[in-house]
C-alpha cells in the first residue's frame, strides 16, 4: 500500500511536471514494423545531475538511465537516447523525453508501418466458361496503410476497370470481373497488393480452368491449313488430320463433311484421299462437339488439271462464207494464253484470243488449223509445272477456178515445131479444162496435143503452117461453183514492146535508182538502154538501174528503151526527177584531229572530233590523196579506228579529208598525213642471207686453194723435164736434172725414170717393145759418152738408184712407135706438138735456142733432143 502510494504520488509530481516543462521540440518517425527505432533526446545545455525521463501516453517507460517498463523491449544508450526493439504496430505512439531539472520536454510521434497478410483468391463461379464472365475476390487483413490492389492474367497487368477495391483496417478485399477466354485456360491469374511496409509486392496466383467448345483445325504435310483454298494436282494423293482441343474432352466421334454432307465410314481423325480427280473437287470439313458445344474446320479443295481442248469449226466450207473456228477448254486453273497455227505456221494472233472469225473465206483460208494452250499447275511446295494441249482441224474451202499462164505472149516462126502452151489451174473440186482457138474446142489430132494434171494443162501444137495459126488461144476452167479462163497470143517473132511503170524506188543527193516493168520480148532474148539526159547511156539486161555520182538538187530527164536483135521497141518510157539537197554543210563535217600512216602494216589509224562526229547522222568517208591525182575514199563509221589499206605504193599517198559518202564533192579541209616508217627484221632471211654468204666464201675459198695448187702442179711439171740428147758426134749429150717430189708427199707428181736397158718395165704394158726400141735409139751417144762426174741427175748418174716404192711403176699412153721413121719425125726440130695422153714431152731444141734454164746445163750449137717421163699420183 505504501508502494503504490509514492507511486501515485511520483505520478502525479510528472504530470505537473509535464504541464508545467516547456516543450522545445517535436519530430515525427515513421518505421517499418519488425526495425528497431532509436529515439534520440538533445537538449543545449545538459548538466551532469540533471534527470530525464522517457515516457509514451503517460507511461514513464525510463528515468535517466534507468528503465521502467519492458527491459528487453526498451534501451537507454548514448546520452539518454531510447531504442525500441523489433517495433511493432502497438509501438505507435506519443513519445515524451522530459528534462525535470531544466523544465523542458521533447515530443517526438512514432508511427510503425505493418505488413498486411498473404492475399487469398477466391472463385465465386461454379464453372468458367469461355466467353462468360469470371468472378473472383482477392482478400488480406491488417497493413499499415492501407494495402493496395493489382490483378494479372499471365503476367499480364489487367486494366484497372474490370475489378473493384474495398479497404479496411482490418480486412481488404478486391472483386475482379474477367470476360473469360479459351486462352485463359490453364493461365496464371494473380493477385498482388503492396503497401509501404512491404519490401516487395505480396502475390497469389491462382490457375485457371476454362471450358470451351472443341477448336477444330486442319493440316495438311505437317502444316495447319490456314488458307480456305488448298490447291492440288490431278492424279496426287492427300491426306488431312483433324486436329481438336476441347474442354472438356469431345463427347462424340469426329465427323468428316464434303460440301455439308457426312462421308460414310469417316469417323477418325484423319482423311485420305487416294487419284485425286476432278470430282472430288470441293469443300471439306471435320466437325467435333463436348459438352459446351461443337467445333469444326474448313478447307476448299480445287484440283488443277492440264487444258482439255475441243476445237470447233472447220470442215467444208464454200469461198465467201464466214468461218469461225472455236477453242474451247476446260482446264483449272485458267489457261495462261491460246497460240493459233496453220500448217504449223503461228499466226499473229493475240494470246487471249479463243476463236478466229473470217468474214469471206478465201480459198487462201483452207488448211490445217491448231489450237494450243497452257496452264501452269502449282504444287504445295512452291514449285510448279506447265501443261501444254492442242488440238486441230482441217478446213477445206470450195472455190471458182483460178486460171493463168506464165507466158500471156508467144512468138515463134512459121513452120516451128511443137509449140507448148500452157495454163495453171488452182481450183477445188477439180475443174474440167477445156481449149478453144478461134471459137472452136481443141480435142487431140494430128495438130493439137492436149496433155494436163490437177493443176496444169498443156495445148501442143506440131507445126505452125500459116499465118492462120497465130492468134488467141483460150484455156478454160470450169468447177460446181463457177467458171474461168485466160488467154494465149501467139505471134510471129518482133521488136520488144515498149517498157512501162517507170519509178524510182530510192533518191539521195548524188544517186538515182529506179525499176520498170519489161514488155513482151518479141521472141528473143530483150535488154534495155537507159539515159540521162541523153547523153549518158547504159545498157542492162535487168529490169532495174541506179545512177550514181550525180549532182545534188539537179533535175534528170530519164529515158528507158528496149531492143532485141530485130531492133528496138518503137516507144519508150520518160521520167524527169530531181536529186535531194546533201544533208549537211561542209563546214559540218567533222575535223580530223589525228591521222598517221603505218607504212609496215599498211593502215591508217584517225581520229575525228567526237562531238561533231555523233551530231552528224549521215555517212561519211576518209578521202585519201594520190601523188598521181586520183582518190580514194573509204566509208566510216566510228569517230575513231583504223583502215586498211589496199594501195601497194603507199608512198603515194599525201593528203586525207573528210566528205559526205558517195559524194565527194562535199569534203573537208585536206591534211597532210603523218607517216611512220618501221625497219621490221626478217630474221629468217637474215638467217638463210648468213648461210649463204658463207657457203659463197667457202666456195671462193676452195677455188682459190684449186688455183694456187694447180699452179704449183705446173710450176712441178716445168721443174721434172729430161732432157735427152740426140745423136750428135761433135760434143758429148747434157741431161737435164729432173725434179723429183718427195716420197712423203700425198700426192706424188713424178715416179723414178730409168731406161729400158736398166730397167725391166712389166710386160702388162703394151708396145713396151717398141718403146724401148725407140729409147735405144736415144741413149746411144750417152752410152758412148760418159756424163761428166758433176752430174746431179739422179736418173742418168745412178740407174741402179730408185726413189719409189716396190710398187711404183711406169705410166705410159698408147703410141705406135713400130715406124722408126714416124719417131725420128717426132723428134724433128719442127716438131713441136706434144704426145697427149700423159706420155712423155719430146722436145727439140735448135742450137740457136737458148738453152740456159735453172734446171739443166747450157748446150751450144747443138741440137738436143729432151725426154720427160713422168707419172702423177692422186
Amino acid at each position: 500500500m505504501y508502494q503504490v502510494t509514492i507511486f501515485v504520488l511520483f505520478f502525479i509530481i510528472i504530470t505537473k511536471c509535464i504541464q508545467a516543462s516547456r516543450i522545445v521540440g517535436t519530430k515525427v518517425i515513421t518505421e517499418k514494423q519488425g526495425h528497431n527505432v532509436v529515439l534520440s533526446c538533445r537538449f543545449e545545455q545538459l548538466n551532469k545531475g540533471d534527470r530525464v525521463m522517457w515516457s509514451k501516453d503517460s507511461v514513464v517507460l525510463s528515468v535517466n538511465d534507468e528503465i521502467a517498463g519492458d527491459r528487453k523491449k526498451y534501451e537507454i544508450i548514448s546520452k539518454y537516447d531510447l531504442m525500441i526493439k523489433t517495433v511493432t504496430e502497438q509501438d505507435s505512439g506519443r513519445y515524451l523525453c522530459q528534462n525535470f531539472d531544466q523544465v523542458l520536454t521533447m515530443n517526438i510521434l512514432l508511427t510503425i508501418l505493418t505488413r498486411p497478410t498473404k492475399p487469398d483468391i477466391q472463385q465465386t463461379n461454379q464453372s468458367l466458361t469461355e466467353n462468360n464472365i469470371g468472378k473472383f475476390l482477392c482478400l488480406t487483413q491488417g497493413g499499415n496503410p492501407l494495402p493496395t490492389f493489382n490483378w494479372l492474367i499471365n503476367q499480364i497487368k489487367i486494366n484497372d476497370s474490370l475489378y473493384t477495391i474495398h479497404s479496411d483496417t482490418r480486412q481488404s478485399y478486391s472483386e475482379l470481373y474477367l470476360p473469360l477466354e479459351k486462352s485463359f485456360h490453364n493461365g496464371l491469374l494473380t493477385c498482388q497488393i503492396e503497401n509501404e511496409a512491404l519490401d516487395k509486392p505480396l502475390i497469389t496466383s491462382y490457375t485457371l480452368d476454362i471450358e470451351y467448345k472443341p477448336e477444330v483445325r486442319l493440316r495438311h504435310a505437317q502444316t495447319i491449313i490456314s488458307n480456305l483454298n488448298l490447291l492440288v494436282v490431278e492424279d496426287d494423293r492427300l491426306t488431312f488430320h483433324c486436329q481438336i482441343d476441347s474442354n472438356p474432352p469431345i463427347t462424340k466421334p469426329i465427323v468428316w463433311l464434303k460440301n455439308g454432307v457426312s462421308i460414310p465410314d469417316s469417323t477418325s481423325s484423319s482423311l485420305i484421299l487416294q487419284d485425286i480427280k476432278r470430282s472430288d473437287d470441293g469443300e471439306y470439313t471435320c466437325l467435333a462437339s463436348n459438352s459446351i458445344g461443337h467445333g469444326q474446320s474448313s478447307v476448299y479443295i480445287r484440283v488443277q488439271y492440264p487444258p482439255m481442248v475441243q476445237l470447233d469449226g472447220g470442215g467444208l466450207i464454200n469461198e465467201n462464207e464466214k468461218l469461225i473456228l472455236k477453242c474451247n477448254v476446260d482446264s483449272y486453273p485458267s489457261i495462261d494464253y491460246y497460240q493459233w497455227y496453220k500448217n504449223h505456221h503461228k499466226l499473229n494472233i493475240s494470246s487471249l484470243t479463243s476463236s478466229i472469225i473470217i468474214e469471206k473465206v478465201s480459198k487462201y483460208d483452207g488448211g490445217n488449223y491448231m489450237c494450243m494452250v497452257k496452264n501452269t499447275l502449282k504444287y504445295s511446295n512452291g514449285s510448279s509445272i506447265e501443261k501444254f494441249n492442242r488440238t486441230q482441224t482441217k478446213v477445206i474451202v470450195h472455190y471458182v477456178p483460178k486460171i493463168s499462164t506464165l507466158y500471156p505472149i508467144i512468138a515463134v516462126d512459121l513452120h516451128t515445131t511443137n509449140i507448148k502452151l500452157q495454163c495453171e489451174i488452182d481450183s477445188y473440186p477439180e475443174s474440167i479444162i477445156i481449149w478453144n482457138f478461134n471459137n472452136s474446142v481443141i480435142f487431140n489430132s494430128n495438130k493439137y496435143s492436149l496433155i494436163q494434171n490437177k493443176t496444169i494443162s498443156y495445148l501442143i501444137i506440131q507445126q505452125i503452117q500459116s499465118n492462120t495459126d497465130y492468134g488467141l488461144y483460150s484455156c478454160n476452167a470450169s468447177n460446181k461453183l463457177g467458171y474461168n479462163s485466160t488467154t494465149i497470143q501467139l505471134r510471129s517473132k518482133d521488136v520488144p514492146e515498149s517498157p512501162t511503170d517507170l519509178n524510182i524506188t530510192d533518191i539521195t543527193y548524188s544517186t538515182i535508182s529506179l525499176k520498170w516493168k519489161p514488155g513482151f520480148d518479141g521472141g528473143w532474148p530483150q535488154s534495155f538502154w537507159i539515159s540521162l539526159d541523153n547523153y549518158l547511156w547504159k545498157d542492162t539486161n535487168q529490169s532495174h538501174f541506179t545512177f550514181t555520182n550525180l549532182q545534188h538538187l539537179e533535175y534528170y530527164n530519164i529515158t528507158v528503151r528496149a531492143y532485141n536483135q530485130l531492133g528496138q521497141s518503137s516507144g519508150i518510157v520518160f521520167l524527169r526527177i530531181r536529186t535531194k539537197d546533201v544533208p549537211i554543210k561542209k563546214e559540218d563535217l567533222p575535223i580530223i584531229e589525228y591521222s598517221l600512216l603505218h607504212l609496215s602494216e599498211k593502215t591508217i589509224n584517225y581520229r575525228l572530233n567526237e562531238s561533231s562526229f555523233t551530231s552528224i547522222k549521215v555517212p561519211l568517208c576518209i578521202r585519201i590523196e594520190l601523188y598521181n591525182r586520183t582518190n580514194i575514199c573509204q566509208r566510216i563509221v566510228t569517230s575513231s579506228g583504223i583502215l586498211k589499206i589496199q594501195e601497194n605504193d603507199l608512198n603515194n599517198i599525201i593528203n586525207i579529208s573528210i566528205c559526205l559518202d558517195q559524194y565527194e564533192n562535199l569534203c573537208g579541209e585536206m591534211i597532210p598525213i603523218e607517216i611512220k616508217r618501221e625497219t621490221s627484221f626478217d630474221w629468217i632471211f637474215i638467217l638463210i642471207s648468213s648461210i649463204i654468204t658463207v657457203l659463197f666464201l667457202i666456195l671462193c675459198g676452195l677455188g682459190i686453194f684449186c688455183f694456187i695448187t694447180n699452179h704449183k702442179r705446173l710450176r712441178n711439171t716445168n721443174h721434172s723435164r729430161v732432157n735427152i740428147p740426140s745423136k750428135i758426134s761433135s760434143q758429148d749429150p747434157v741431161s737435164t736434172k729432173p725434179v723429183i717430189s718427195n716420197t712423203n708427199s700425198p700426192t706424188k707428181f713424178f715416179s723414178n725414170v730409168t731406161y729400158p736397158e736398166r730397167q725391166q718395165i712389166p710386160s702388162s704394158y703394151s708396145k713396151l717393145n717398141e718403146i724401148q726400141k725407140f729409147d735405144q735409139l736415144q741413149v746411144t751417144t750417152v752410152n758412148k759418152h760418159q756424163l761428166s762426174s758433176d752430174s746431179s741427175d739422179p736418173i742418168l748418174s745412178n740407174p741402179n738408184s730408185s726413189s719409189l716404192s716396190g710398187s711404183d711403176h711406169l705410166t705410159i699412153t698408147d703410141m705406135n712407135p713400130t715406124d722408126l721413121s714416124s719417131i725420128e719425125n717426132d723428134l724433128n726440130p719442127s716438131q713441136s706438138q706434144y704426145v697427149s695422153y700423159g706420155f712423155p714431152h719430146y722436145v727439140t731444141k735448135n742450137k740457136e735456142d737458148s738453152i740456159e734454164s735453172g734446171y739443166s746445163t747450157s748446150l751450144k750449137n747443138y741440137q738436143l733432143n729432151k725426154k720427160t717421163v713422168y707419172e702423177v699420183v692422186v
